[in-house]
């Protein structure tokens, strides 16, 4: 099985970090409030072998896709909890929309659309910019999953050969706490990206002063 090695792991880690710090910004700008990006725990693997797509569960997980297109090709998904959705939603919405049933059904998607393309734009961007690649996301599409059901469409819709990377990336504010899972799945076109990206020190000491 063709890897990333540490080195080359640590460098799409710290693109990651700095897209998700942007993605912070972005949302502290939204959500009118400051949100800080507290840890990020990093997994690869080979698509076919990923034994656990998600530590969310439940009956209703908000499952966000976003494609990567251009130069490289991927799949951004971010995924939350019901819990944590409805938290989201009680945090970005004003009182007036919570308490109106007709407009919280028209914004309750909306909102974590928005959200889902605030972080995965992000990221896809510093890739985009430290890799040198022309790559962007399409249009954010949102499902609603059990678990089983979840694993079911990513078996089915997701190629085997893909390679993939799980975060579990944490939000937080004064008012607002979240722990999406960020699952990146890509093809060998990225992965010899990123390697060539990591052979050169110089690339690499760029990482260090972002």
């Amino acid at each position: 099985m063709e890897k990333l090695n540490a080195k080359e792991l640590n460098a799409a880690k710290s693109i990651i970090n700095i897209g998700l710090n942007k993605a912070a910004t972005s949302l502290s700008f939204f959500m009118k409030e400051e949100i800080k990006i507290n840890g990020l725990d990093l997994r690869f693997n080979r698509f076919e072998n990923q034994s656990d797509f998600t530590g969310k569960y439940g009956n209703n997980i908000h499952f966000l896709v976003t494609e990567v297109i251009g130069e490289l090709k991927g799949i951004c998904c971010l995924i939350f909890s019901e819990e944590e959705a409805d938290h989201l939603r009680t945090v970005a919405l004003p009182q007036e929309i919570r308490d109106n049933t007709q407009l919280m059904a028209e914004m309750s998607d909306a909102i974590m659309l928005e959200v889902d393309n605030i972080i995965s734009a992000s990221v896809i961007t510093e890739f985009s910019n430290i890799l040198g690649h022309k790559i962007y996301g399409g249009v954010p599409h949102l499902k609603k999953f059990s678990l089983s059901e979840m694993e079911e469409f990513v078996r089915n819709n997701y190629e085997k050969e893909m390679y993939i990377m799980n975060f579990k990336s944490h939000f937080a504010s004064s008012k607002l706490d979240f722990k999406p899972d960020f699952v990146w799945m890509f093809d060998n076109s990225f992965l010899d990206s990123v390697k060539d990206f990591s052979s050169s020190q110089s690339n690499l000491k760029k990482l260090e002063v972002a």
